[in-house]
C-alpha cells in the first residue's frame, strides 16, 4: 500500500466514530472529496438505506420533469460490496463491531475501517482509502483491503459503476431522472458507462477497473450488467486472517469539454494510463498538487486548536471547489457537495466566496468572473423579460445565466405560494459588479476589466437606469427584497440603493479611465453597446441623487422606508448554541410585521463600505440591528463577526466567527446533509484575514490593522497583492511581512496608518499599537 496514505496530524483530521444510519447524509457532506471538476460525497461503498450518495460535476445541469434546471447527479462509481454465500456484508445487513472514518483534509483522502459480523459469526475487516485526484481532475481511486478475520471460504466482490441515479424531487421521496443510458461496455479489462442529460444531450462517461493484487489461484473476474449498472465480479478463495488488496481506478469525462466524438477513447485511455503509472506515482502527484494548494491557502492559528480545525475545514472545502479547469462554471451555494439550492449560484459567490480566491488563487477568481461574462447573454434576456434594459443577473443561476428561481413553491397539498426573489432581489446585479471591482482592485488586472468586465458593468448600470424611479428630487428603487428576506416588496432598501449607486459610479469611472488609456477599445465598446451620451448624463445624475434612508439625528440607517414604523421587537432568548429564538407569538407567518430580520443587511453594507461611514455610525447601527437579527442564514454570523472586529466588539466577534467556521461541523442549521454552506466557508476566511488579520483594501491601498484574541499566540497567512506573493505573521504587539519574488520587486502597504515599504525577500518587522 502506498506510503502516502499515512495520516496527517490530528488537527488536520475530521473523524466519525461508530455508525449512525440517521447521520449518513451529514457525514456524506462532511467527507466529500473533490477537485473543482467533480465532487463525490462521502457515502459508504455499500450504499446502505438512508444514504444519499452522489457524484456531481461542474456545469452539468438539466431540467427534465424538475421545476427548474438543476445540478445533475452523475453516475456513481464507488460501489464496492463483499458477499459470502448469500450474505452481503454491510452496516445494515451485518452487525457493526466497529466503524471509523477519517477525512485527512491536508491530503484530501478519506479513510475507513469497519469490522462487520454476519448472523453466523463470521467477521470481515474492511479498510478503504478514497482519493479524487488533484493532479488529474478526471481521475480517482479507491484502495481497499479486506480481511476475513475468523473464517475461510469463497468471497465475491462486486465493484461497479451505477447509472441508476436520480435527483431529489420537490417533495419527500420524489425523484427526478435526468440521465438516459447511451452505452455500456464490459471488455475484458474494464467496464464503461456512458449516459446523457435528457434536455441538452450532454454526455457523461465513466470507466473503471478493479485490480486484485496477487490474486489467489482459481480467482476469476467477470463483468456483469444489471440494468443501468455495470459491475466487475471478482470471486476468490480467501484464507482466514489473510488480507486482500484491491485498487479501483476510475476516470470520468464529459462532452462539455469537446470530447463528444472521442469520449469513450479519452475515458478509457486515461484509465489505462493511470493504471500503468500505478498507485504510488499517482498518489505522489496528487499529494504534491494538494501540498501546493495548501502552501498558498493555509492559515495558521497558534494557541487555539478549535479555531484552527474549524478554519481548516472551511479552507479545505474552498480548495476542493477551485474552478481552475473551466471559466464557464461558477460555484453554487452548496459547492458540488449536495443538491441544496439545486447547485445554483447566488450572490454568495461574489460577496462571500470570491474574496478568498481573489487573494489566494486569483486565476480562479478570474474564472468565476468570466462565468458572469459568459452568462451575460442570459442576464440581458432576464432584463428584457422583466421589461427593463441592460443586464439583470439571475438570482439563481445555473449554466446559461437565465433565471432559474422557480416562480412558485408547492405545498404538500398541491397549493402554490409565490416566490418573489427572482423579481425583487435585484441587488444581485450590483453584487456582480462589486466582485469585479474587488478583483481589479487587488490584482490590477485591467486587461480583464477592459476586455470583459467593462461590458458587464455598463450593462448592469443600464439595468439600474431603467429600474430606478424619479420621485420629487430623487431617484428611488421600489418593490425590492434586500439581503433580509423576511421583508418583501419594500421600497428603498438601503443595501440595494447603495450598491446600485456603486455600480453607477464604477461605470463612470471605467468610462473615463478607458477614454484616457484605451480610447480605441472604448470606442468599439460604445459602438457594440450602442451607449448614448444621454445615458452617461443620466448615470451622473442618478448616482448623485439615488435615495439613501438615513437619519442624521440618530445616525441610524433605516433598512428600508417604513422599517422603523414596524413592531419594535428585539431578540430575548437564544438556543444552546447561542443562536436567536423567535420571541413568543412570532413566526415566519407574521415576522414581516416586526423589525426582526433574517440576516445582516445594513450591517453588511456598512462593513463593505467601512471607509465611507464614521465609527460612531457603524457602532450605532451594529448595536441596533444585532439585537434584531435572527441569523436564519449561514451568510449572517460572519458579517457580524467582521463588523464586531471593525468596531471593537471582540468577544461577540469571536463567538460569531466560531459559529461561522463550525456551521456544518456541528450541523448548526440541521441541513448539512444537503451540502456544505459555501458562503460560510468564505465568510470564515474573511473573518480571519480581513477581520482578525485586519487586512483590507482601503481607497486602493493595502492596509493592516490587526487584533488577535488573547489565546491566539500567532496568526500567519499568505496572500497575493498585485501579482506578488506575500507572507504575513501577526503576533501580539508586532507583525512580520515578507514580499516574495524576483530581485527589485517592491510594494507599499499601510499598517495602522503608517506607510511601510517592502522589498522582495526581505522580512519586515513592524511594531503594532494595542487596539482598544
Amino acid at each position: 500500500m502506498a506510503g502516502g496514505f499515512s495520516l496527517s496530524s490530528d488537527d488536520w483530521l475530521i473523524v466519525e466514530k461508530g455508525f449512525n444510519p440517521k447521520k449518513q447524509g451529514y457525514y456524506e457532506s462532511l467527507f466529500a472529496l473533490g477537485n473543482g471538476y467533480l465532487t463525490v460525497r462521502g457515502s459508504l461503498e455499500e450504499n446502505p438505506p438512508g444514504s444519499y450518495r452522489g457524484t456531481y460535476m461542474a456545469g452539468i445541469f438539466d431540467k427534465a420533469e424538475g421545476y427548474v434546471r438543476e445540478l445533475v447527479k452523475a453516475p456513481g462509481w464507488n460501489d464496492f460490496s463483499i458477499w459470502f454465500q448469500n450474505h452481503r456484508f454491510s452496516p445494515v445487513e451485518s452487525k457493526v463491531l466497529s466503524h471509523e472514518r477519517i477525512l485527512d483534509m491536508r491530503k484530501g483522502i478519506l479513510h475507513r475501517t469497519t469490522r462487520l459480523k454476519d448472523p453466523q459469526g463470521r467477521i470481515i475487516r474492511f479498510e478503504s482509502k478514497r482519493v479524487v485526484f488533484a493532479h488529474q481532475v478526471r481521475g480517482a481511486v479507491v484502495d481497499v483491503v479486506i480481511t476475513p478475520e475468523n473464517f475461510s471460504g469463497n468471497l465475491r466482490i462486486y465493484s461497479g459503476i451505477n447509472g441508476d441515479v436520480t435527483n431529489l424531487g420537490y417533495f419527500p421521496r420524489e425523484r427526478v431522472k435526468h440521465l438516459n443510458l447511451v452505452a455500456m461496455r464490459r471488455s475484458q479489462g474494464q467496464i464503461y458507462l456512458e449516459m446523457e442529460t435528457r434536455d441538452d444531450k450532454t454526455k457523461i462517461a465513466v470507466a473503471a477497473d478493479t485490480v486484485l493484487e496477487n490474486p489467489p489461484e482459481g480467482t476469476y473476474k467477470v463483468n456483469r450488467i444489471y440494468g443501468e449498472k455495470v459491475a466487475q465480479v471478482i470471486s476468490f478463495n480467501a484464507e482466514k486472517g489473510q488480507s486482500y488488496h484491491f485498487t479501483k481506478w476510475v476516470s470520468t469525462f464529459t462532452s462539455r469539454e469537446g470530447y463528444d466524438r472521442q469520449l469513450e477513447a479519452a475515458t478509457t485511455d486515461l484509465l489505462r494510463d493511470m493504471i500503468y503509472s500505478g498507485l504510488t506515482e499517482n498518489l505522489k502527484k496528487h499529494l504534491e498538487e494538494r501540498e501546493k494548494e495548501w502552501e498558498q491557502a493555509e492559515i495558521t492559528i497558534k494557541g487555539d486548536r478549535k479555531a484552527q480545525k474549524g478554519l481548516r475545514f472551511n479552507l479545505y472545502n474552498l480548495i476542493i471547489a477551485k474552478p481552475h479547469h473551466d471559466p464557464t462554471v461558477s460555484i453554487g451555494a452548496k459547492f458540488l457537495t449536495g443538491e441544496g439550492y439545486k447547485g445554483h449560484a447566488f450572490w454568495d459567490t461574489e460577496f462571500f466566496i470570491l474574496p478568498f480566491y481573489i487573494h489566494v488563487f486569483p486565476e480562479e477568481a478570474k474564472n468565476l468572473l468570466m462565468y458572469r461574462y459568459y452568462t451575460l447573454k442570459g442576464a440581458l434576456q432576464n432584463a428584457k423579460d422583466m421589461g427593463y434594459k441592460g443586464a439583470k443577473y439571475a438570482w439563481e443561476s445555473a449554466d446559461t445565466g437565465l433565471e432559474t428561481t422557480p416562480s412558485y413553491g408547492l405545498r404538500e397539498d398541491g397549493s402554490m405560494v409565490k416566490i418573489f426573489t427572482a423579481e425583487e432581489e435585484v441587488h444581485i446585479v450590483a453584487d456582480v459588479v462589486a466582485g469585479i471591482y474587488a478583483y481589479v482592485n487587488v490584482t490590477g488586472d485591467y486587461d480583464f476589466l477592459y476586455d470583459q468586465g467593462a461590458e458587464i458593468v455598463f450593462q448592469a448600470a443600464r439595468f439600474w437606469l431603467s429600474r430606478v424611479e424619479k420621485r420629487r428630487d430623487r431617484y428611488e428603487i421600489r418593490k425590492v427584497i434586500g439581503p433580509d428576506e423576511f421583508h418583501e416588496h419594500v421600497d428603498n432598501n438601503a443595501f440595494t440603493n447603495y450598491m446600485a449607486m456603486l455600480n453607477l459610479e464604477y461605470a463612470l469611472e471605467i468610462y473615463y479611465k478607458m477614454k484616457k488609456e484605451r480610447p480605441g477599445q472604448l470606442k468599439a465598446l460604445v459602438k457594440k453597446l450602442k451607449l448614448k451620451k444621454q445615458e452617461l448624463e443620466k448615470l451622473k445624475t442618478v448616482s448623485k441623487t439615488i435615495y439613501f434612508p438615513y437619519d442624521q439625528k440618530t445616525e441610524l440607517v433605516e433598512q428600508f422606508e417604513g422599517y422603523f414604523s414596524l413592531d419594535n421587537i428585539k431578540i430575548s432568548k437564544t438556543d444552546r448554541s447561542g443562536m436567536p429564538l423567535f420571541p413568543r407569538g412570532i413566526s415566519g407567518d407574521n415576522v414581516e410585521k416586526t423589525q426582526l430580520i433574517k440576516q445582516a443587511d445594513v450591517v453588511l453594507l456598512l462593513y463593505i463600505f467601512a471607509d465611507r461611514f464614521s465609527k460612531k455610525l457603524k457602532e450605532t447601527n451594529y448595536e441596533y440591528y444585532e439585537a434584531r437579527t435572527m441569523h436564519e442564514s449561514s451568510l449572517s454570523p460572519c458579517a457580524y463577526a467582521l463588523m464586531g472586529l471593525e468596531i471593537g466588539d471582540h468577544k461577540k466577534a469571536y463567538n460569531y466567527f466560531l459559529k461561522t467556521s463550525y456551521m456544518d461541523l456541528i450541523d448548526a442549521n440541521k441541513n448539512a446533509a444537503d451540502g456544505i454552506h459555501a458562503a460560510a466557508t468564505g465568510g470564515a476566511w474573511q473573518t480571519v484575514v480581513h477581520g482578525f488579520g485586519g487586512m483590507r483594501v482601503r481607497r486602493g491601498e493595502l492596509c493592516f490593522d490587526p487584533w488577535l484574541p488573547k489565546k491566539w499566540q500567532e496568526l500567519a497567512f499568505n496572500f497575493i497583492w498585485k501579482g506578488c506573493r506575500c507572507k504575513v505573521k501577526i503576533l501580539h504587539g508586532s507583525m512580520v511581512i515578507q514580499l516574495e519574488g524576483g530581485k527589485g520587486k517592491t510594494a507599499q502597504i499601510h499598517v495602522q496608518g503608517k506607510i511601510i515599504k517592502l522589498k522582495a525577500n526581505c522580512p519586515t518587522r513592524i511594531k503594532l499599537r494595542r487596539k482598544y
